[in-house]
């Protein structure tokens, strides 16, 4: 019995612990490991004014932005100088304050999404799959800069000098970072040098200097491309040799981007460094920018390449004896497209991961929990189908550049197969183009797939009296004369069958040219025609059937 009644109190006991702990942790200090200890803070300032609102990650933010506005040398209390002598903290804390704050507007690295209003900073609405879900916090990280060869992270720490109320301020590792990053990311010499009344805010929120100079970056950047090209334009007159002209080719677009986007780089992130949203746009342009350069320059190398080894004229690629080409250009635009798809994956890749693009734009819910490549890919389901599917089409090989089909019951060539479509060239020389997907998910003949070869034949009707081993006779000397007709034995002549207008007889030709295969059998069914017209003529023995309307009628 006694027993019973210890675990009865124990259950009791822990039950109103851990309902108590929540509350504590919302409304007062909360538990060791909710913040981090100090024995002493900016121990060189005056005592923290009441009117200072730091028990929460939002109000800390706050109050930080306002004390800047209206240059209250108080806003050091937010920065933990632990690190700086006590006799200079006095002085460095308001300096390094706006620093900070120049910082933090140039590269838009405050998400309010993150700032919670509670002391713990626990986010109750997080996904429970979430590392921190349901834990109270003691540390947010605002952002992430480059600083040199390293990154330097931006946080926010919770800290509770003695017996204290914790309070939130910005870390002492941030704090130490401030002077590099606004060596990096502060004013440049042009800002420096302009006159205060430029650097007002407007209404519309960018300084007055900024609305002026986004407009001059843009006329700078397009002066810039205009040049590029017109360089290119005048090097094109001196270029008389293939290597030369090929090089310029290949150079031109690639460079032209590498300019432009390098202008815009250097003027908004180096002379008028832009800020806020403007800055955090321009920085995956400029990503994007140097990669699309390298993109369309490996681009160029492999056209140039392919159009020194490989031909394109399906008429070329035809023939039997090019089947290796044949490989040889699908395997290399299939390397192509496949360099374009690993390209735009990069480039995606390095904009979202160096950008702080998905932060920036309000996007961070979406991009933490998946949700924006599943409406990418399901938007783009079918332009994904058909990229599979040419990338499919060049690994298995069941139809190459230059191979013969009967697609759809036409006689074609493959000219091209592209990202989403196949361009078949067919035989009255009218392009035909055919969705991948599509083009994948139907049966067709490849003529070409082995040696290319097929039997060709003609049905004719001759009369009954007509003597079928002379027509053989003429048949076999007409195959003996024509070369597109191989190999000369498999020529052969067969009775099919014989009704009331004659007897029908097949001729059969192998042609190892599928380009002339038909040609070839139009040609030999008029020359037999024709011989049997002489044999009539010769022997006076009817071999062409003659009958009347009134007997094809009965």
């Amino acid at each position: 019995m006694g027993r019973r009644i210890t675990t009865a109190v124990a259950l009791v006991c822990a039950i109103v612990i851990a309902a108590a702990w929540p509350a504590s942790a919302q409304d007062g200090e909360g538990p060791v490991g909710t913040y981090f200890q100090l024995e002493s803070l900016n121990t060189g300032l005056e005592n923290r004014p009441d009117y200072l609102e730091l028990s929460t990650p939002q109000g800390a933010i706050e109050t930080f932005l306002d004390l800047i506005d209206v240059g209250d040398p108080a806003v050091a209390h937010v920065l933990n100088m632990n690190g700086l002598d006590a006799v200079n903290q006095p002085v460095l804390g308001p300096r390094l304050a706006r620093q900070l704050a120049f910082v933090l507007d140039r590269q838009a690295l405050i998400s309010w999404r993150l700032l919670l209003e509670r002391p713990d900073a626990l986010n109750a609405q997080q996904a429970s799959s979430a590392t921190m879900s349901g834990e109270p916090r003691r540390s947010i990280l605002l952002g992430v800069l480059d600083d040199g060869p390293r990154e330097a992270a931006v946080r926010l720490s919770r800290v509770r000098v003695g017996d204290a109320e914790p309070i939130w301020i910005f870390s002492r590792r941030t704090v130490d970072q401030i002077p590099d990053l606004y060596a990096q990311y502060g004013p440049s010499w042009l800002e420096n040098v302009m006159p205060d009344v430029l650097k007002r805010e407007t209404f519309l929120g960018p300084e007055r200097w900024e609305l002026i100079g986004i407009p001059v970056i843009v006329a700078i950047t397009l002066v810039s491309g205009l040049l590029a090209y017109r360089g290119f334009h005048e090097l094109d007159r001196f270029a008389n040799s293939y290597w030369s002209r090929i090089t310029l080719r290949a150079l031109r677009w690639p460079l032209i981007i590498f300019v432009v986007t390098t202008v815009l780089l250097i003027a908004a992130m180096r002379v008028f460094t832009v800020s806020g949203m403007a800055g955090a746009i321009l920085t995956p342009l400029t990503v994007i920018g140097y990669t699309t350069a390298v993109l369309l320059f490996a681009l160029e190398v492999i056209d140039t390449v392919l159009d020194r080894i490989v031909t394109f004229d399906s008429e070329k690629l035809a023939d039997p004896d090019n089947s290796t080409i044949r490989n040889l250009a699908t395997v290399m635009t299939a390397g192509r497209r496949a360099l374009i798809v690993i390209g735009l994956m990069i480039a995606a890749g390095v904009v979202m991961s160096s950008a702080n693009l998905f932060r920036s734009l309000g996007f961070s819910l979406l991009a933490s929990a998946g949700a924006l490549t599943l409406i990418l890919g399901f938007a783009a389901r079918t332009v994904l189908g058909n990229i599979l599917a040419s990338l499919q089409i060049a690994l298995n090989r069941s139809a190459r550049i230059g191979d013969q089909l009967i697609f759809d019951g036409t006689f074609c060539n493959v000219e091209r197969i592209h990202f989403t479509f196949v361009q078949l060239k067919t035989w009255n020389g009218q392009r035909k183009v055919v969705p991948v997907s599509y083009f994948v998910s139907k049966e067709f003949e490849n003529l070409s797939m082995e040696d290319g070869a097929s039997i060709r034949f003609s049905v004719l009707t001759f009369a009954q009296e007509a003597d079928v081993d002379a027509l053989r006779d003429e048949f076999i000397a007409l195959c003996e004369e024509d070369d597109r007709v191989e190999p000369k034995d498999r020529v052969k002549v067969i009775v099919l069958g014989q009704d009331a207008f004659g007897q029908q007889v097949r001729f059969e030709a192998p042609i190892p040219d599928q380009g002339e295969a038909w040609a070839t059998e139009c040609d030999l069914r008029e020359a037999m025609l024709k011989a049997a017209r002489r044999l009539e003529d010769e022997t006076g023995k009817p071999v062409l059937p003659s009958v009347g309307m009134d007997d094809a009628a009965a």
